[in-house]
């Protein structure tokens, strides 16, 4: 329908939605594409990324689909329709991450670590069409959502390896240092006798007590030579929602930390696969905790919609974060390593755009419990049925949906 027909009403909406920062920035991709492709990058990069070359593509799809998850999750609440506007827009290469562990390595992410989840799902098979249904449904509490059934928006896919983390408290962590230590314990089952237990946090979570206690505990365990394979890893963007990090992660790994670390800049793929994968290796030969820290994040487009960072970012600094676009440089570095080429990589990220928008308009439309009683009923007291043992039992769930029961230390139901 041509513009003149809408209404106005619709022409006023459609006016506003081409305001959104996203949307703008989406917009104009293919500029910062073509300038991360006429930047020079180090021949030893170039030779990682071709060694990779799958892997790479596939970081590349997973960074892609984070980023036209979280335009239209902003535009879906924008419309009303959607209902959780936390963004992960800066991270999305920590999808390289997922490639460095393996499909049966139990993980518990931060709510930002998305492109993580996404690449874990496209490793082990899923169909991105389906992948982003499933988000969308998250994002617009569709009661089809097959994590928290239309609770909430969180991160979770198969309920034995990939943990359901709801808290933003960094409570994740003690309870996978505790399944690191079951690892040694459980049958194979289970998981692997050689998997390796993953955790991840951002900046402003590492002076949290429970990410202190994991990290101290992990070390204790080693101490007491006994194996503890977590591999820990920090996001760092400077800032934690609206209080500047000002250098602190790095000095709290130099004063804090006595296990081995990994560096790696999150703007540049090769390098953050690279150390991604020494870091898991590591971990699971040596049976002993590490850290991976993952520098030099821009945090794109605010913490959330409600986000008024004009209050404590300057307008040069708001424009730098959104300017550098970690997608772009690394789809950039791949052109030039001859993985992937110009055309291919706007026309996958023209494509997925709209995969992810038919997505949304679909679980848009589906059931949600939004009625007085249907919230009510929710947040009553659970009746005992059926509490799931997990792995000790071949890990059948039965507590119902997006329920994941911690084994070890911190032993408890998600985040």
């Amino acid at each position: 329908m041509s513009a003149w027909r809408l209404s106005r009403r619709a022409q006023r909406t459609l006016s506003s939605l081409s305001s959104l920062a996203e949307v703008r920035s989406s917009a104009t991709f293919s500029s910062r594409l073509d300038a991360a492709i006429a930047t020079p990058m180090s021949p030893g990069d170039a030779a990682s990324l071709i060694t990779s070359a799958d892997a790479a593509r596939l970081t590349l799809d997973a960074a892609m689909v984070t980023t036209h998850l979280h335009t239209q999750s902003r535009i879906a609440a924008f419309e009303g329709n959607g209902f959780y506007t936390i963004g992960p827009c800066g991270e999305e290469n920590l999808s390289a991450v997922a490639l460095a562990l393996r499909p049966t390595d139990p993980i518990a992410l931060h709510y930002r670590h998305l492109g993580t989840l996404v690449a874990r799902q496209l490793q082990r098979g899923v169909e991105l069409r389906s992948l982003l249904l499933g988000r969308a449904r998250g994002y617009t509490v569709s009661t089809s959502d097959g994590v928290t059934g239309g609770a909430h928006c969180s991160l979770g896919a198969d309920h034995r390896y990939d943990f359901l983390v709801t808290s933003t408290l960094a409570s994740q962590g003690p309870q996978a240092v505790g399944r690191a230590v079951a690892i040694e314990h459980l049958r194979a089952e289970c998981w692997p006798a050689d998997a390796i237990s993953f955790v991840s946090c951002g900046d402003g979570s590492v002076n949290n007590a429970e990410w202190l206690s994991a990290v101290n505990a992990a070390e204790y365990v080693e101490h007491r030579r006994r194996a503890c394979p977590t591999l820990f890893l920090v996001s760092d963007n400077g800032v934690s929602i609206s209080l500047k990090g000002n250098g602190w992660v790095d000095r709290w790994v130099e004063q804090r930390l006595g296990m081995q670390v990994y560096r790696a800049c999150g703007t540049r793929i090769a390098n953050l696969m690279t150390q991604a994968n020494a870091a898991a290796d590591y971990v699971r030969s040596s049976r002993r905790p590490a850290l991976l820290l993952v520098s030099g994040l821009p945090r794109r487009f605010g913490h959330a919609a409600t986000d008024r960072q004009d209050q404590y970012l300057t307008p040069d600094e708001i424009a730098a974060a959104q300017a550098c676009d970690p997608v772009a440089i690394s789809a950039g570095e791949m052109v030039l390593a001859g993985v992937i080429s110009r055309e291919e990589v706007l026309r996958r990220y023209a494509q997925i755009g709209e995969m992810a928008e038919e997505a949304f308009v679909r679980a848009r439309a589906e059931p949600r419990e939004m009625s007085r009683e249907q919230l009510l009923a929710r947040v009553a007291p659970l009746a005992v049925r059926g509490v799931s043992k997990g792995c000790a039992d071949g890990g059948e769930e039965e507590a119902g949906v997006g329920v994941n029961v911690g084994v070890g230390v911190g032993v408890g139901v998600g985040g």
